[in-house]
């Protein structure tokens, strides 16, 4: 497996990855897109990382390099996926370590993220990933 960041040629296949596992109407997909995905090969934005079994693209990681101006040393990862049959291989673990060593010469000094309480596979993924749960919050909507 190779890991590395990623580059303006990975758009199209993140995207392409991206879409067939989110779908574009779900929850977890409310703003997925070939922009949404082109904005972390913007320096000032973010990064992403992905990983390569030879031939193809089997996952990516893609972090927002500050999460707010009033947290400077906190990035969110915003995005990480590994291609089913890549699974429970430490594609996911990879990526993230590959991530977390960029941010720290960046000088940052937390990540964090966000999954959707019914998503038990990401949660235990981040809980495996020594990731806490450090706040519980809910989503409120209402038809106008």
């Amino acid at each position: 497996m190779e890991y590395r960041l990623t580059e303006k040629s990975d758009i199209t296949t993140i995207y392409l990855l991206g879409k067939a596992h989110f779908g574009l109407k779900t929850e977890y997909s409310w703003d997925w897109s070939r922009t949404k995905v082109r904005q972390f090969l913007n320096k000032s934005f973010g990064f992403g990382v992905v990983c390569h079994d030879g031939s193809s693209l089997i996952g990516f990681a893609l972090v927002q390099k500050n999460y707010s101006a009033q947290k400077p040393r906190v990035a969110w990862i915003n995005y990480i996926f590994v291609v089913k049959k890549y699974r429970q291989k430490n594609i996911g673990s990879g990526l993230l370590k590959v991530a977390i060593k960029k941010l720290k010469t960046m000088g940052k000094t937390d990540l964090i993220t966000d999954v959707y309480l019914k998503n038990k596979s990401s949660l235990n993924f981040f809980q495996s990933n020594n990731f806490k749960v450090i706040e519980k919050w809910l989503t409120l909507s209402k038809k106008i």
